[in-house]
């Protein structure tokens, strides 16, 4: 996977004048790597037909506890329209569509600045409208990790996630969680459908892109 990415990135490098950096090729390789573990993982699971069958439950959404509002949260790199997209969904304790949003930016940047860029706007939005009890989901543990462990910098994603951090000081009722991707899917939809509205939109009612998701995790 790394020979891999890194062959990839010499030949954007070559033929479109693109190239990574160094750290964000790595992560990528990493990225990579665990989704195609999991994947081996369902496939050997499925192909074991004749042996009772365990779901595991970190690859479904789950209702947040009585009382709170569960947030998921991704980001969507769109390479030929050049573009860095956003989509977060906030749904309630029984898990009922309370509001979602979307956005993007033009220009392109690193996995991880993209992935909490999109956690900063969806928290930035539920402080403003007072949305109290939050437990935010992002599939990006390499920013999770962060914001529990970070070491001062002055990188650019230093600097997204020290308004994060600064944002759950201020708001004890926030949390931030990692979630497994397929238990994701919602911010996922919302945040590649992001590039068809305008480059900051906000949902009151359930888009057709994630209503099907929404209907078969609410049971």
């Amino acid at each position: 996977m790394v020979f891999w990415v890194l062959w990839n990135n010499r030949n954007n490098c070559v033929w479109n004048g693109e190239k990574e950096a160094d750290r964000s090729v790595g992560i990528k390789a990493s990225v990579l790597w665990n989704e195609w573990q999991e994947v081996q993982l369902i496939r050997s699971s499925n192909n074991n037909a004749n042996q009772p069958q365990q779901i595991d439950s970190s690859l479904q959404w789950q209702k947040p506890p009585f009382g709170w509002h569960k947030c998921n949260v991704d980001a969507a790199f769109h390479k030929k329209e050049m573009k860095t997209s956003a989509g977060w969904c906030v749904r309630d304790h029984t898990g009922q569509f309370v509001m979602a949003g979307t956005s993007w930016n033009q220009g392109r940047c690193s996995i991880i600045e993209g992935e909490a860029i999109a956690l900063l706007e969806a928290m930035t939005e539920a402080a403003r409208r007072g949305i109290t009890n939050v437990i935010f989901e992002t599939d990006s543990k390499i920013v999770v990790d962060a914001i529990q462990n970070l070491h001062r910098g002055f990188s650019e994603f230093n600097s997204i996630i020290c308004n994060i951090q600064s944002y759950l000081s201020f708001n004890s009722n926030f949390k931030v969680k990692f979630a497994k991707r397929q238990a994701n899917m919602v911010a996922h939809k919302l945040a590649r459908a992001a590039i068809s509205w305008a480059s900051r939109y906000y949902l009151e009612r359930i888009p057709t892109c994630i209503e099907t998701i929404l209907i078969n995790e609410m049971f």
